[in-house]
Parts: structure tokens; sequence; C-alpha cells
């Protein structure tokens, strides 16, 4: 899974030059959580939603007239952006991305290709990408099954006999159990009888460890 494949292109920017008021309606405006900062199509940081609200709820409790102006007036985008932040590469991996993510304690990357803004990655993002991998969106049927001795050889047999229970895969990958150790083979799939398809694989001896019907 490669980034460039799962971010957000062409995303919402504002000028470093702003005032932190205007900055506020163009996040009302936009309704995001983050804006890149972009002046002449360089990249120069992201402003947070959070962090403008620190400053204007800061501004508002020192109940002074000259902070709240400043806050108002003075006090600009550049003041209170991330400089220099933690970036990928378009070309970088998903996995990469989650890394970097815990490692610095962000949930907001920038993507560049070369010294230019292409899209950005967030955790919203990721759980969009994850929702699609399940099959979310599509409303399908899904078994877990834990794998046991060669998983090769367990992956086919089972891939052999659900083939002949009526089941239209749409998605099949393996997760490791944090708890166990043990993996497991995920499969989103289309079935006009669910109940019958996980009595069928129960008879066939596998290790069901859940199975989650789509309610339409």
């Amino acid at each position: 899974m490669i980034v460039k494949n799962w971010m957000r292109k062409n995303p919402d920017t504002i000028s470093s030059d702003l005032t932190a008021k205007e900055a506020m309606h163009l996040f009302e405006e936009k309704r995001v959580p983050f804006l890149s900062v972009v002046d002449n199509n360089k990249f120069r940081g992201f402003l947070a939603r959070r962090d403008l609200r620190e400053a204007a709820s800061w501004a508002i409790s020192t109940q002074d007239i000259y902070e709240v102006q400043y806050f108002n007036e003075r006090l600009k985008v550049k003041d209170i952006m991330v400089r220099k932040p933690v970036t990928l590469n378009v070309n970088d991996t998903v996995e990469t991305a989650i890394q970097k993510g815990k490692q610095f304690g962000r949930t907001f990357l920038p993507i560049m290709d070369g010294d230019k803004l292409v899209g950005t990655l967030s955790n919203r993002d990721l759980a969009k990408a994850l929702s699609r991998l399940l099959g979310g969106d599509e409303g399908l049927h899904g078994v877990s099954i834990e794998l046991n001795g060669d998983s090769k050889t367990t992956i086919r047999n089972i891939l052999e006999d659900i083939f002949m229970m009526g089941m239209d895969i749409k998605g099949l990958f393996t997760l490791k159990d944090p708890d166990t150790g043990k993996n497991r083979l995920i499969i989103r799939f289309e079935a006009k009888c669910f109940k019958r398809i996980v009595s069928l694989i129960e008879e066939k001896g596998y290790h069901l460890v859940e199975a989650t019907k789509n309610e339409p």
C-alpha cells in the first residue's frame, strides 16, 4: 500500500500571513482539523485547529482587551503554525506513515513530491482506508479463521473448501492476533445464506474466531 493511493489529494491550504481570526473563519468553512500552510506554492508547515482554538481561549481568558485585539488583528498563522513538520514522500508506504505517526506523535502528515505538497494523510484517512479494506462501504459479511501449522497450506485448504460453499469473496488478508501471536485469515464476502456458510466452516473443523453478518 503506497501513500499516493490513499492520501487526500489537492489538500486545502492557508497562507502564513493570514490573521488568526481569518484562519478561524477558514477552518469553520472547510470543517477540517488541519490546514497546510503554503506561500507562493512553497510548503511552509501546517496549522492545527486545536492550536488555533487554544490561542483564542488564552486571549479570551486573560480578559485583557489588548490581548483579544492582538489575537484578532496582529497574531498570524505563521506565529502559531508547526514549522518544518514531519512529512512523507509520495512513494512511501502506509506502514511508514503509521510508524512515523507513532514515532513523532502526529495524526496528520503532509505528503511531498520533491519540494511540492501533493497531499495529506491523517488518522481519519487511515480509518477510511481500513473501512474500505474491511468492505465497510459494501456491506459485506466477514469471518475470521485461526491458522494452524503451515500457513500457506492452511490458506490453500481453506480457500479450496470455501469456494465450494457459495461464497463470493471480496476481500482476503491475514492478521496476527496480538494476544496469542497466531495468524488469522480474514475473509470479507457476499453470500445468500450467511448461517449456512458459518455452519459449513465449523463442520470442516476450522477454528472460527468470529463471524459478522451484514445487517442491511
